[in-house]
Order: structure tokens, then C-alpha cells, then sequence
């Protein structure tokens, strides 16, 4: 029988082309106290993109408030963050 993974809920910030930009945005979520990581992932088109994510947490209520927490930096207003499971693989 399969095994589940256990959830583990990030926030997924915002998302980038270009590397220093990524590196800058998680330096002024730091600078908030909110320390995010960058993560490089490859589309199956083979475009590079740095995604910057703040967690994990182990329920998504955390993730949320963390996410509404973001929302309220300047810099992420509108970068449409979200939580996302990582447990759960995403839909293709």
C-alpha cells in the first residue's frame, strides 16, 4: 500500500526569470522577518524559473498567515502568493 507523505504547506511568494531578482525579493522579505528560500525549477519547455517560497509549516492555517503576512510587504502586494501543498503532487 502507498505511504502518504506528510503535508508540508508553503507559501509560494512569487516567482522569477532571473535569479538576483529572486535573491533580492527574499532579502527584503528577510528584512521583514520573514525568511523565504529560492527554488529553481525547469518548465517542460525548458524556461528556468526561481521561485521564492517561505515555509514549510506543518498546517496550512500556518501557511495562511504567513501568506496574509507577505501580502502586506509593499514589494508582494500584488504578486498573487499562495499555499500550496507539496505532499500532494500538482496536476499536469
Amino acid at each position: 500500500t502507498p505511504v502518504k507523505e506528510a503535508d508540508s504547506f508553503w507559501v509560494q511568494a512569487a516567482s522569477y526569470s532571473n535569479k538576483i531578482n529572486a535573491d533580492k525579493a527574499r532579502d527584503t522579505l528577510l528584512a521583514e522577518e520573514i525568511p523565504g528560500e529560492v527554488f529553481t525549477y525547469t518548465s517542460s519547455n525548458g524556461t528556468t524559473y526561481y521561485r521564492l517560497r517561505v515555509g514549510p509549516y506543518t498546517t496550512k492555517s500556518e501557511a495562511e498567515y504567513w501568506n496574509k503576512r507577505i501580502c502586506l510587504v509593499d514589494d508582494f502586494a500584488h504578486t498573487q502568493s499562495y499555499v500550496t501543498n507539496s505532499a500532494i503532487p500538482l496536476s499536469k
